[in-house]
């Protein structure tokens, strides 16, 4: 199957809000409480994804979406500004579960990694990841992410969550993986 990979809008929110919390109900069960997995999370999601949709400076943040036959299969958010002393933050990264294994991610990360050369030249981009979140690593180790650093945070409902930073060093314009 081929994957049309396209620069969502705010029309989109609705349907990656839906993708994301998809996403977490599967991916991330046993990370987060499930009342907060089975409870109003589409909610949450959904004013999230309309909030940033609509925040200003549109060209400080790309969300792309990956769409199979009409349908949003995947997204990735990246946020030029979100942590300055790190560069570029890849702050999502979601394929609908019953499309994982089918190189959906591979092609979500590639396009982040390209918009962040043409958009802040020569810096790195970066991620969080759960350190739980055992298939999540194993893609980033496949992709090339270096564990930069792990912390513990406070995320939402989960009260110290230990993550680990990946990072990817500075594409150039043009450069092939």
């Amino acid at each position: 199957m081929e994957y049309a990979i396209v620069v969502a809008a705010s029309r989109d929110a609705s349907a990656i809000a839906a993708l994301h919390a998809e996403s977490w109900r599967s991916a991330y069960r046993g990370l987060y409480p499930d009342e907060f997995l089975d409870g109003p999370i589409l909610d949450e999601r959904l004013r999230f994804w309309k909030e940033r949709m609509s925040a200003p400076n549109p060209e400080r943040q790309r969300v792309i979406g990956a769409m199979a036959d009409g349908q949003l299969v995947g997204f990735a958010c990246v946020l030029l500004d979100a942590e300055p002393a790190w560069s570029p933050l890849l702050d999502n990264l979601h394929v609908k579960p019953s499309y994982k294994g089918q190189g959906i991610g591979a092609l979500l990360l590639s396009a982040s990694r390209d918009w962040v050369a043409r958009a802040a030249p020569g810096e790195p981009m970066h991620l969080w990841v759960m350190e739980g979140n055992l298939p999540a690593r194993r893609f980033y180790d496949r992709q090339g992410g270096t564990v930069a650093e792990r912390t513990v945070v406070d995320a939402g409902p989960a009260v110290g969550l230990p993550v680990m930073r990946y990072v990817w060093p500075p594409l150039s314009v043009g450069t092939t993986r």
